[in-house]
């Protein structure tokens, strides 16, 4: 691992006052260099630590994604030091899951719809004035009638109240994104809680469940940021146009969500070493009960994000419900 911060002369320990001989102190381990560093040092030294720290990101990563249970088996054994802490692999993936896609590079359609509207002016300028002169007012009636429909269609009434649409898009769309990684970190104690009810108390404790949904969470959460970025490469680079690309999209989204289940069924039955009918029949239950749950779980988690977008649009609601 390199480093980025400058030595200090003083030999003393900032942290412990022990004499420091190289470049951590012997005593508390903290790295003897200067207090005050640039800007950019905050960002460099806190991502190589992460990454590049003898390889654990990289080790951790691979294991997470094609070696099933290994983390967790691993990790509950006591060889901790090699692999990047559970709960700090969570928090970093799930940043990435939420912060990534916002960084792609939308398509830009424009250049089409130029197009088309200098051919329209080039059609315009070869008809004959006295013709246009006619349809002037009705084109213009026209588009006052057009625009007083999409001013209607950008509202919802409700109760005899009028909601602006696009504004509650847009607040509950904001809303969501903030706050699904918090959503997901709430739900898997629960996750946890089914796997604990399913095995035996005395042999696992509700710990050792919570290790292996952080890292199964882990793994669904990079996944999906892994198929985020093949789709926007495929649309955004026109590939979906292309038959024998789509098809294999295709295919590779039944096996993509098909490895979910697998993953689940095999990492379950390599952590608790039981025999394959049980383990299944177990799975099978825990899959029907977390997703009866998790609907809901984000039912509920979605009429809430709705209450604090707009109190009056989510009160109007409840009323017509009832």
């Amino acid at each position: 691992m390199s480093h980025h911060g400058k030595l200090r002369e003083n030999k003393r320990c900032e942290s412990c006052g022990h004499f420091v001989e190289s470049r951590f102190c012997p005593e508390c381990g903290q790295e003897n260099i200067e207090t005050r560093q640039p800007f950019h040092y905050l960002f460099t030294i806190s991502v190589e630590d992460f990454v590049h720290y003898d390889g654990r990101f990289w080790k951790t990563i691979t294991y997470l994604l094609f070696r099933p249970a290994r983390l967790t088996k691993v990790y509950l054994s006591g060889k901790r030091n090699h692999y990047v802490p559970p709960v700090t692999l969570y928090i970093f993936i799930s940043f990435l899951t939420f912060f990534v896609p916002s960084l792609l590079p939308v398509k830009n359609g424009d250049a089409a719809y130029i197009v088309n509207i200098k051919n329209n002016n080039n059609n315009e300028d070869e008809t004959p004035r006295s013709i246009t002169n006619k349809t002037e007012d009705e084109d213009s009636e026209q588009g006052d009638l057009s625009k007083s429909k999409e001013k209607d269609n950008n509202y919802l009434e409700i109760n005899g109240k009028k909601f602006n649409t696009d504004e509650l898009k847009k607040g509950l769309q904001e809303r969501l994104i903030h706050n699904f990684p918090k959503a997901i970190f709430l739900y898997m104690p629960i996750f946890a809680f089914w796997l604990w009810l399913f095995h035996n108390k005395k042999k696992w404790y509700y710990f050792d469940h919570g290790i292996f949904t952080l890292h199964y969470f882990s793994f669904i959460l990079l996944s999906i940021l892994l198929y985020i970025l093949l789709h926007w490469s495929d649309s955004y680079f026109d590939l979906e146009k292309i038959k024998w690309i789509k098809t294999i999209g295709v295919l590779f989204s039944i096996v993509f969500f098909s490895y979910f289940v697998y993953y689940f069924f095999h990492s379950h039955r390599l952590v608790y070493q039981e025999r394959k009918a049980i383990s299944r029949i177990k799975c099978s239950f825990l899959l029907f009960l977390n997703t009866f749950c998790m609907i809901i779980f984000f039912l509920s988690f979605l009429f809430i994000e709705i209450y604090f977008t707009d109190r009056t649009f989510f009160m109007e609601i409840i009323k017509q419900i009832h």
